[in-house]
């Protein structure tokens, strides 16, 4: 094989080095999943992802980080559909196709938006006390007990008293692994706090044993959307900013309406494109 093509753009972006970058793979058909994965482990992003045909929408995608396949991914999904819209010509509506099932887009002032599938919760074992020790916090800088929420990729999401609580967290590697952990080698949480409109949040996952910070989160945006949709939060249109402390802003647009329809938007900025000669 030679000649496969990719673009990096840059989702969740107001400025060209800002927001979270991705490598969308626009002819990933011929792909073995090994392949996939060595390419995702050498872009060495949070997340890639590939393009197939579909027979249930525009597009298929299969998203993976370093480490392993995701079934949803929010920045790769708005990311993939910026890309495809200008490639492929797309209307203002189109759907991409995820292992967590079909995501409706739309196409609107500039932002790519998706919409996200209705939320699932279910009570978290870990307590305020234990979460504030995870994150080296003091116990009054967590607003509530921490809850497992899932539109699409089952996230820990733990509500902070202040957004100074947010940008001071500094997680503990090995209570992180243990406390925040979904399932061996994948732990994951979203630390979150709003006031007036605008949320200020971080994303923290381990990779090879590593807690690593994400710079832009569609799909704990959504979780978060869904934590407003079953605790009677809603409507909202929140700003949401990411990044700040890893000097990567993001910003994402949450929206969740009277019918407790939940949207995550922002804008993409494309940055490079080029071949793989395999």
């Amino acid at each position: 094989m030679s000649g496969l093509p990719f673009e990096i753009v840059n989702v969740f972006a107001e400025t060209t080095f800002g927001g979270n970058p991705l490598a969308v793979f626009t002819a990933a058909q011929a792909l073995s999943d090994a392949t996939m994965q060595a390419l995702a482990r050498q872009m060495n992003l949070s997340e890639t992802v590939f393009v197939f045909p579909s027979s249930e929408a525009d597009a298929r995608l299969r998203i993976f980080t370093p480490a392993h396949e995701l079934p949803f991914a929010g920045h790769p999904t708005i990311g993939a559909a910026a890309v495809l819209y200008h490639q492929r010509q797309l209307g203002e509506s189109f759907a991409l196709e995820t292992n967590a099932g079909v995501i409706p887009i739309r196409h609107q002032d500039g932002q790519f938006i998706l919409q996200a599938n209705p939320a699932r919760e279910r009570v978290a074992e870990l307590t305020s006390e234990a979460a504030a020790a995870m994150l080296r916090l003091p116990v009054s800088a967590i607003a509530a007990a921490p809850s497992w929420l899932d539109t699409g990729s089952e996230q820990l999401l733990i509500r902070a008293a202040s957004a100074e609580a947010v940008l001071a967290a500094r997680p503990d590697p090995a209570l992180f692994v243990r406390d925040a952990c979904l399932y061996p080698g994948r732990s994951v949480a979203y630390l979150w706090h709003v006031s007036n409109n605008l949320a200020t949040v971080r994303l923290f996952y381990e990779q090879d044993g590593v807690v690593l910070e994400d710079p832009g989160t569609g799909s704990a945006c959504a979780n978060l959307g869904g934590w407003c949709s079953l605790h009677q939060t809603y409507p909202v249109q929140w700003r949401v900013e990411q990044g700040a402390v890893l000097q990567r802003p993001n910003v994402l647009h949450l929206t969740v309406d009277e019918q407790r329809r939940i949207y995550v938007g922002g804008c993409v900025i494309p940055l490079a494109r080029g071949e793989f000669v395999l």
